[in-house]
C-alpha cells in the first residue's frame, strides 16, 4: 500500500485553449499533484491510499467519487467544511505560454489539524508515504499536518518520497519555504526536484546556469552535498524539460543513487496536448520503479515514458497503464495503432 497526503481540487480551464478573460465557460475535472500520483499508481495496479480533507457538499462527493472511481482509498479523507479548492488553467498555445491561478485558502484541506486523523489507522498496511512542497505550502496548519504526517511515517519505519514541487505564489502565510522544508525533508528516501528548487527550499546552493542538460558531468558532484544535507536519502531524480514553444517540448530524466547518475532517452513532445500533471507521472513513475524494480535504469526509464505519454492527455490524471508504457519503451518512443 502506497499512501498520499494532499489537495484534490476542482480544476476549470477554457476549451479549445482560450484565455480566462475571453471564456464564458470552462471545462471542469479534477486534479491536484498528490492526488494525481495516487491515480497514477492506482493505475499501475498498486493499492494506494489517499489522506486529505474534502467539504461536506456535492463537490466533496464528487471529488471523493472521482478517487473512488480509480480505486484509491478514501477511507482517511476528512470530510469538514464547505470549501473545494480551485484552480484555473489556462493552456497556452505556440508562443503564448500557460498560465495557473489557485485559490485554495481556507479550503477544507488548508484547514485541517492533525487531530483531524487517526495515524495508525491511517498508516496501517502502508509500506510507502509520498508527499509534496505544496501541502506545507497551503497553510500553516498543512505545514503542521505534513510534519506529523512526517514523523508519523518514520516512526513506523515507511519509506517516504518527496517531490518539491515548489510553488511561489502559495507560500503566503508569512513563512518562506526555506524555513519549513528542511525539517520536513530530513525523512526523505526519494526526492524528486531541480537545482533552483533545492536551494530554495533548502538554501543548497544552485550552481548551474543555462542548460542543465548540457552541464550532467557536474550533476552528481552537486547531488552529493543534498546527500550530505539529508543523509537518509537513497536516490534523487530531476526531470530535463527544453521548451521549444508551448506546445514543443523535449523531456528527459535523470535520477542519482549516490554514486551514478542514471539518464533516461530524450522524448520530443510535439504536440504537446497538456503538461499540467506531467510532473507528477514522473513522481509515481518513480515510486513505482522503486517499488518493483529497486533499479535506478529501469525507474528512470519508467518515469520519463510515464511523464512523456502523460503529455498528450488532456486534464491532471495520467490514464494509462504499466502495459501501456512498457510499449512506449518497447518502441522508443514511435507511436502506432495497437489493433
Amino acid at each position: 500500500m502506497i499512501a498520499t497526503f494532499g489537495e484534490i481540487l476542482l480544476r476549470l480551464t477554457p476549451p479549445d485553449n482560450g484565455m480566462i478573460q475571453q471564456m464564458g465557460s470552462y471545462d471542469a475535472n479534477f486534479g491536484g499533484s498528490e492526488a494525481n500520483v495516487a491515480i497514477s499508481l492506482a493505475n499501475f495496479k498498486i493499492p494506494t491510499r489517499f489522506i486529505s480533507a474534502l467539504p461536506d457538499n456535492e463537490l466533496g462527493k464528487a471529488a471523493e467519487f472521482e478517487l473512488s472511481k480509480y480505486k484509491v482509498d478514501t477511507n482517511h479523507v476528512k470530510i469538514k467544511g464547505q470549501k473545494m479548492g480551485l484552480y484555473f488553467v489556462e493552456k497556452g498555445s505556440s508562443i503564448r505560454g500557460s498560465k495557473v491561478i489557485y485559490d485554495r485558502e481556507n479550503s477544507s484541506f488548508a484547514k485541517m489539524v492533525s487531530a483531524d486523523l487517526d495515524w495508525d489507522k491511517v498508516f496501517e498496511g502502508v509500506e510507502r508515504f509520498h508527499w509534496s512542497g505544496i501541502a506545507p505550502a497551503v497553510s500553516e496548519n498543512c505545514a503542521a499536518v505534513t510534519l506529523e504526517a512526517v514523523r508519523q511515517a518514520a516512526s513506523k519505519g515507511i519509506e517516504i518520497s518527496t517531490d518539491l514541487n515548489f510553488r511561489s505564489s502559495l507560500w503566503s502565510y508569512g513563512k518562506h519555504a526555506g524555513e519549513v522544508m528542511p525539517e520536513l525533508l530530513e525523512h526523505t528516501t526519494l526526492m524528486l526536484g531541480d537545482p533552483k528548487s533545492m536551494e530554495i527550499m533548502t538554501g543548497i546552493k544552485n550552481p548551474f546556469e543555462g542548460d542543465i542538460k548540457q552541464q550532467l558531468d557536474q550533476l552528481s558532484a552537486y547531488y552529493d552535498t543534498v546527500y550530505a544535507k539529508f543523509p537518509k536519502l537513497k536516490w534523487i531524480a530531476t526531470s530535463l524539460r527544453t521548451i521549444v514553444n508551448d506546445t514543443h517540448h523535449r523531456w528527459m530524466g535523470v535520477i542519482y543513487d549516490g554514486s551514478t547518475l542514471f539518464q533516461s532517452v530524450e522524448y520530443d513532445l510535439y504536440p504537446l496536448i497538456d503538461r499540467v500533471g506531467g510532473g507528477d507521472a514522473f513522481m509515481a513513475g518513480l515510486i513505482y520503479g522503486r517499488a518493483k524494480y529497486n533499479d535506478p535504469q529501469k525507474t528512470i526509464d519508467f518515469a520519463t515514458a510515464a511523464s512523456g505519454i502523460k503529455h498528450t492527455i488532456s486534464g491532471d490524471f495520467n490514464l494509462v497503464s504499466v502495459d501501456d508504457i512498457n510499449d512506449l519503451l518497447k518502441r522508443g518512443g514511435a507511436g502506432n495503432i495497437s489493433r
